[in-house]
């Protein structure tokens, strides 16, 4: 009977063990609290690259209540905060007004920091408020007074871009060249254009100044889309990622690679747009830079664009890896792998806006693109992405998973090694969760995300993570 028993237990045992393996541990990291005092709703997001690594320091900022953008620094080789938050803007962002959502426009105001070679760090912010007061045009930018973590702020400026710029994700190359891009706001054209902007490495006592903005590729107001309604005619909403891939090792002059992929909205980002289809986020697209970010290429090189002279459609079939017809949701994310000039991988999400979405994972293989790997399709997906390759080769993907339900507290975490052919999954616990951004921070990945609110304050929280085994 005893035998009997123990064999019993031993069974349950095990099955519950190949439970837990199949759908992924749970783990707990370390969680830290940056502000209780953020934006109501979006205090971060996830185009938005909110951290950045300084030494021994990381510049943490976010969309602050009150209308304002704050930031800290925190002491990674203490573990603990080096200095109270500052205020990085210098402007009052709240226009005191709604947009076509009906919503603050402040909600696009979320923050953007980044350095140069010399360790002086930038901010660039404020893009749903400028859009909608003076001229129209922005965002704000700003550097820090001196090199190292900023604990005062130089003079700020307003770029002139039409219509602003707002969700905005910055790359930097081996020559200290930043490389951002973000949505361009409503103006002349219409709204929803990918806008390229360059900053230039500065020196040790001047910041570096940023370029004009350039369209990278061009949405904005289409006459012939959005063919379903009775007078055709939307605006398109083009939303890209960046990735800055590997270093040319045998010739250090030559700029590492720009890998960008996007996809296309019609009308609005609501998701919502009437569609018969059923859907308004169409297809998935590809382009490289080997120059620094003036000529764009597409996967087979049979197509080239310089953006000095000329935009790339937003449909463009020369640049295609799904078709528009094909719903792929919002939220995507690009790596890269390799050694020069290195292989791109993209995460995307088909059928997000269908309520059948999965998890997909496509490399560049040769000329064209290996067939998607699905590495969940266990939930829904239409959730933000966080995709980091790190030296070794190994691939990690993270995602929050839910508002609410039993995933609400958690992320999903996906790593797949290279000696291993399959990903693996994990969980990681970390409370109450909404628009998962992260970062590399050296041999750390920051994790960035909106905690819960309390008397019309957000709370931002992060964790450090290291390179999961």
């Amino acid at each position: 009977m005893r035998r009997t028993l123990t064999l019993l237990l031993a069974a349950t045992l095990i099955a519950a063990y190949a439970a837990i393996a199949a759908r992924g541990a749970v783990i707990t990291p370390v969680i830290r609290t940056a502000t209780k005092a953020g934006h109501p709703t979006h205090p971060v997001w996830y185009h938005d690259d909110v951290a950045i690594r300084i030494g021994s320091r990381l510049v943490l900022a976010w969309n602050a209540a009150g209308g304002s953008v704050r930031a800290r620094t925190w002491n990674l080789a203490r573990s603990r905060w080096s200095a109270t938050a500052t205020t990085v803007s210098g402007t009052k962002l709240d226009c005191r007004c709604t947009d076509s959502t009906g919503a603050n426009p402040n909600r696009h105001d979320v923050p953007t920091v980044f350095s140069d070679p010399a360790g002086r760090v930038y901010a660039i912010y404020g893009g749903g408020t400028a859009s909608h007061t003076g001229d129209q045009t922005g965002p704000f930018f700003r550097a820090a007074a001196t090199t190292g973590p900023p604990k005062t702020w130089g003079p700020q400026q307003r770029l002139s871009i039409p219509g602003a710029m707002y969700d905005v994700e910055v790359v930097r190359d081996n020559h200290g060249v930043n490389h951002l891009i973000g949505q361009q706001g409503d103006n002349a054209n219409g709204a929803g254009s990918l806008l390229y902007v360059r900053v230039p490495p500065g020196t040790s006592s001047t910041p570096g100044d940023p370029r004009p903005a350039q369209v990278l590729v061009k949405g904005g107001r289409d006459p012939n889309a959005c063919a379903w309604q009775a007078a055709p005619g939307c605006d398109i909403f083009v939303i890209g990622r960046l990735v800055s891939g590997p270093a040319d090792l045998a010739q250090p002059t030559t700029p590492t690679p720009l890998f960008l992929t996007w996809g296309w909205t019609e009308k609005n980002l609501s998701g919502t747009c009437g569609d018969p289809a059923g859907f308004c986020d169409h297809g998935l697209y590809f382009a490289e830079s080997f120059d620094g970010g003036t000529q764009w290429v597409n996967a087979d090189a049979t197509a080239s664009i310089d953006i000095t002279s000329e935009q790339i459609s937003y449909d463009d079939p020369r640049f295609v890896v799904i078709r528009p017809a094909k719903n792929v949701g919002l939220f995507k994310a690009i790596a890269a792998t390799g050694h020069y000039p290195g292989t791109p991988w993209i995460a995307y999400q088909p059928r997000a806006d269908m309520g059948t979405g999965k998890v997909d994972v496509t490399k560049r293989k040769g000329s064209s693109w290996a067939a998607p790997t699905v590495i969940d399709r266990s939930r829904p997906w239409n959730n933000h992405l966080v995709f980091r390759a790190y030296a070794d080769g190994r691939l990690v993907l993270w995602s929050d998973i839910a508002q609410t339900g039993r995933h609400a507290r958690e992320l999903a975490q996906w790593t797949l090694a290279p000696a291993r052919g399959s990903w693996r999954s994990k969980r990681l616990s970390v409370g109450a969760n909404w628009f998962l951004t992260g970062r590399p921070a050296g041999a750390l990945e920051v994790l960035v995300w909106r905690a819960p609110w309390t008397s019309g304050r957000s709370r931002v929280r992060f964790a450090l993570l290291k390179e999961p085994s």
